[in-house]
């Protein structure tokens, strides 16, 4: 659950994730410093430009009124002037000495040297933000003495703002990422590919990993799982083997040593040999079973009736004289193999009756599974070995106080019941009992239903 959570959160940790974050985080500083910078490079050129087209248009105008006849200078300033130009020609300036300044700068624009002898500048307003120049005025004194007065109204470069440059660079942005989105998601997807098939491996099979692309470095990857996967199927294939060998050569010995047991003269002696011999017995059938739980020793699947086999179950535990409540049995037909099915029930059974009280049993079906549930009344099990239960050759301590047992008998259950794809859990409160729950999924609707 808690790898469940973690693979659920938010953002995600991905491998495009971990691309594309810091990825975002560089483009979007590297654009907002391109953006800065170039705005205030914009800017202050498109001041100076602005200065210099105004100079360069007054000094224009200047010089063609002071060429032109004086009769015609005054009626030649107002065809000179416009929306963004004031021209005038008079005999006095606009601009009074206390309220100018000398622009003797301006003189080396065009013929301004030339043709004037006096040149006034009051500096109007710099807009910042779009690079432009408003109301500026110059008094300039011709040769003769007369004066041509000029308001630049406003001289700006930057016609309109740089959105559209921001949007090209907005767009450009976009696409990168877009592109580092794909290129990452290429990149991880023989990653993800890889590790569903990792997932649904069963470490008994003998199905390889499948070809993988992507980059080197994932195809790496891949064929050392692969290797990893042979060695551990070939190590637990081994062990496997080798315990079975052992449990299956100590079955003679065993059958020899009862039939010794049985020609003992002293019947206490007699009784306590035999009694210690089919618990030996019984060890070695449950290792053997357990080795053989997951694959269920070669034994088909067919469909069998749930309900048919808990109640054959239910039988033979009254036949020794074992009460088991019967509750509500639900029919329920799984595609399970009957004899491995069957030793799983009677394991989950024998528990409650020899550790438990007033045993029961009872069949639900609920939405895509049947479950069966198996209880008591007993003291249940104490939380310290409710996690441990399912270990093999785990016992509690009131397990080894009962004697008897090899702490097989749940692990085994619960390796037939994954085998059937279902599952097998344990819920227990002290003084409350225990449940046990065996999860399986329903099998089709079929009329040939397996008798138990």
């Amino acid at each position: 659950m808690a790898m469940t959570a973690a693979r659920r959160r938010w953002p995600p940790d991905t491998l495009l994730v971990r691309i594309l974050a810091p990825g975002v985080f560089a483009l979007v500083v590297l654009l907002l410093v391109s953006l800065i910078v170039h705005a205030a490079l914009l800017r202050q050129a498109a001041e100076r430009g602005a200065a210099e087209v105004a100079a360069h248009r007054i000094a224009g105008a200047v010089d063609a009124v002071a060429a032109a006849a004086v009769p015609d200078r005054k009626r030649l300033a107002q065809v000179l002037s416009g929306s963004d130009l004031a021209l005038s020609w008079g005999d006095a300036p606009d601009l009074p000495s206390d309220r100018a300044r000398a622009a003797s700068d301006l003189a080396h624009v065009g013929r301004l040297a030339e043709v004037t002898r006096e040149i006034r500048i009051a500096a109007g307003l710099s807009d910042a933000e779009h690079g432009a120049l408003q109301d500026v005025a110059v008094s300039v004194r011709l040769a003769d003495g007369s004066w041509v007065n000029a308001r630049v109204l406003a001289v700006s470069l930057i016609a309109a703002d740089d959105t559209a440059f921001r949007v090209a660079v907005g767009a450009v942005a976009v696409a990168l990422l877009l592109c580092v989105a794909l290129a990452s998601r290429v990149s991880a997807a023989p990653l993800a590919k890889l590790a569903r098939t990792v997932r649904h491996l069963q470490p008994d099979g003998d199905a390889p990993l499948p070809q993988v692309g992507g980059p080197r470095e994932v195809r790496d990857v891949a064929e050392a799982l692969d290797g990893a996967l042979h060695r551990v199927r070939d190590l637990l294939r081994q062990r496997s083997l080798a315990l079975g060998a052992l449990s299956h050569d100590l079955m003679s010995p065993l059958a020899r040593l009862k039939l010794r047991a049985d020609e003992l003269p002293d019947p206490a002696l007699r009784r306590t040999v035999q009694r210690d011999l089919a618990e030996m017995e019984g060890m070695v059938g449950y290792v053997l079973a357990y080795l053989r739980g997951a694959d269920g020793g070669g034994e088909p699947a067919v469909p069998v009736s749930v309900t048919d086999l808990v109640q054959v179950v239910v039988d033979e535990f009254a036949e020794t004289g074992t009460d088991v409540e019967e509750r509500h049995l639900n029919e329920a037909t799984v595609l399970a193999r009957p004899v491995a099915l069957k030793r799983v029930l009677r394991n989950l059974v024998e528990n409650a009756v020899k550790y438990g009280a007033n045993p029961w049993v009872e069949v639900t079906v609920r939405e895509g599974g049947v479950e069966v549930r198996v209880g008591d009344r007993g003291p249940g099990v104490p939380p310290e070995d409710l996690a441990r239960v399912f270990e093999p050759f785990f016992r509690g301590d009131r397990a080894r106080a009962a004697g008897g047992g090899s702490g097989l008998g749940l692990p085994t259950a619960k390796a037939i019941a994954e085998a059937h794809g279902g599952a097998l859990e344990l819920a227990s409160a002290p003084g409350g009992g225990t449940i046990a729950v065996l999860k399986l999924p329903l099998s089709p609707p079929t009329s040939a239903v397996t008798p138990a």
